[in-house]
């Protein structure tokens, strides 16, 4: 490889140059790279460090000093590259030629991989914007004589990550842009190399060095580096902090609290109740409502089960307990949260003090439960399909990793429009594709939602970003009108290529009460609707719109659109009076 030996110049837009120059150095190749953007107060030290080693003779078979070094894209090269290897070279009696011989070896070198693998745990602060994760330690030659060991590349892998803050996520899209969230990391780690890969993320390291950053990024930077422009801004509703917030107190937005219909129940008769719902009351309301739960292959009775789930529930501090008290003066009544009781109380009707003792044999204490001040009805309706949205999504999938990057309430101001997301989850893995959508409770899904998803979706796949759309309701069943608009979208889908080379109709998800509400131990659960296709998510998306829209079958026309046979609406579908 004596022949090698010399400069090469590396133009930084140019992935040919790179790929060469790092496959003859795997040989051991006496070649120097000059990044050719470089200032010369970079390369002047580079060019003159180099040209030392190069002025020398190659081995004792070859004593006589060589007149000449090689430097490769010498032509292409800057200006002022060209000065300081001709200025450095003529200083130690050698001139600069672009070598003749074939920049190519006649044989390809398919790379070394030499994997030393380990187990990691580290804690981390909520809020923190990376961790250090330790790394293997190599088996490494001491060599007193060298100042660096060389670089290695450390790819970490989170399965599991438990506590962080909800503004923030570890996992990534797999997009190039997206390793510039890794910046901040990797300017504080001392690395300087970093990248998403599509499994985590991989650094580049001194080898001597025992620690690799992984670095956390905002849900919101994620989302809108999918976007890839400045133009388009993205934002937290003020309806989508309180989800987000609210949501930890439940475990989290793929917990799956909120998929159990008891729960749900419990929730929405404490919110219509201002004066708090006693607490058999809210066991017996989670037991006649449970649906499927528990699952089929739980052990404890429906009575256990909503003892557990309403123990669940104050254990969030979602309820406050309330107490009614009697005045003896003017014998009004109120109920008072715990916080607000004492030995002696002042009526807020009369103004007089009483004795909380004698309020009690005057009549009967009664403890209630009712929602706490700060989750008001209306965003507590609003936070149920939301969360129960989310956690069907992360059902779809069955493999261990950290949350998925998400955001509930997502502002985007695009510069002709802006518009509002209720739920937008980054699905990484087998179909890697953006799940985009519209969530309801009681209210109606309306064109302007499927207007709203289809300008989002046609931005993103400007970008090489693939969508599905999700309308979810909590409703038992679809009205007519809704059937008729999302209908008419599932006749506009575009075909999709699945991960297993399947080519299907990009299909929104429909979702409705029932199917937001089954255990995963559930036959009905939707993560066994794609039983006999296997062509996952896409495949699940299809099934909803038979189930729920009334799909029988669909055909591919030869210009890629899709016609659709549709059956009759399903008889408990209905317009509202």
């Amino acid at each position: 490889m004596d022949a090698y030996r010399g400069f090469a110049v590396l133009r930084p837009d140019s992935v040919e140059d790179s790929v060469w120059f790092w496959n003859l150095r795997t040989y051991g190749s006496g070649l120097v790279g000059l990044p050719a953007d470089a200032p010369e107060e970079v390369i002047r030290p580079i060019i003159r460090n180099a040209m030392r080693t190069f002025a020398q003779p190659v081995d004792d078979e070859q004593p006589d000093p060589p007149s000449e070094v090689s430097v490769w894209g010498l032509e292409r090269a800057p200006s002022h590259v060209q000065a300081e290897l001709n200025s450095i070279a003529s200083g130690l009696g050698l001139a600069t030629v672009e070598p003749h011989i074939n920049p190519m070896p006649p044989w390809i070198f398919e790379g070394v991989e030499t994997p030393f693998k380990s187990a990691i745990r580290v804690e981390f602060r909520p809020g923190e914007h990376w961790i250090d994760v330790p790394v293997t330690n190599l088996p490494l030659l001491e060599d007193p004589d060298s100042f660096s060991r060389g670089v290695v590349a450390a790819e970490i892998r989170l399965h599991r990550v438990e506590g962080q803050d909800p503004r923030f996520t570890a996992s990534f899209p797999p997009y190039r842009r997206h390793s510039d969230l890794l910046k901040n990391a990797l300017a504080w780690s001392h690395t300087d190399h970093g990248r998403v890969s599509m499994a985590g993320q991989v650094a580049g390291i001194q080898a001597g060095r025992e620690h690799a950053p992984y670095a956390f990024a905002f849900n919101l930077d994620v989302f809108h580096k999918l976007f890839d422009d400045d133009a388009v801004k993205v934002s937290h509703s003020d309806v989508g902090r309180f989800q987000t917030r609210a949501a930890e107190k439940f475990g989290g937005p793929f917990s799956g609290f909120f998929n159990q219909p008891g729960v749900r129940a419990a929730v929405l008769l404490a919110a219509g109740d201002r004066d708090g719902v006693p607490l058999p009351h809210l066991r017996q309301v989670v037991e006649r409502h449970r649906g499927g739960w528990p699952g089929p292959f739980a052990r404890s009775s429906p009575k256990d089960y909503a003892e557990q789930r309403v123990n669940n529930l104050l254990h969030t501090g979602l309820f406050v307990p309330v107490l009614r008290v009697h005045c003896s003066h003017c014998r009004v009544e109120r109920w008072a949260s715990a916080d607000e009781l004492s030995s002696t109380m002042t009526c807020e009707f009369c103004g007089e003090s009483f004795l909380l003792a004698l309020s009690h044999a005057l009549s009967r204490p009664k403890w209630h439960y009712r929602l706490a001040s700060y989750l008001p009805a209306k965003q507590v309706q609003a936070l149920l399909p939301a969360l129960a949205s989310t956690s069907v999504i992360r059902e779809l999938r069955h493999v261990e990793e950290p949350p998925l990057a998400h955001t509930l309430g997502l502002e985007i101001a695009f510069p002709d429009r802006k518009l509002e997301l209720d739920v937008a989850i980054y699905v990484p893995d087998y179909d890697w594709l953006a799940v985009i959508g519209e969530v309801k409770a009681a209210n109606r899904i309306d064109q302007n939602d499927v207007t709203n998803l289809d300008f989002v979706t046609e931005r993103l796949s400007t970008q090489d970003v693939r969508c599905l759309q999700l309308f979810a309701t909590l409703k038992d069943q679809l009205v007519e009108d809704e059937i008729a608009i999302l209908r008419k979208r599932v006749e506009r889908s575009a075909m999709v290529s699945t991960a297993r080379g399947n080519q299907l109709p990009n299909m929104p998800l429909v979702l409705t009460g029932p199917d937001l509400s089954r255990s995963t131990d559930s036959k009905d659960h939707p993560w066994r609707w794609d039983s006999k296709n296997y062509s996952g998510i896409y495949g699940t998306a299809i099934t909803s719109c038979e189930r729920n829209l009334g799909l029988v079958d669909y055909s591919v026309r030869g210009d890629g659109s899709i016609e659709c046979e549709w059956g009759p609406l399903p008889t408990t579908a209905a317009s509202p009076r």
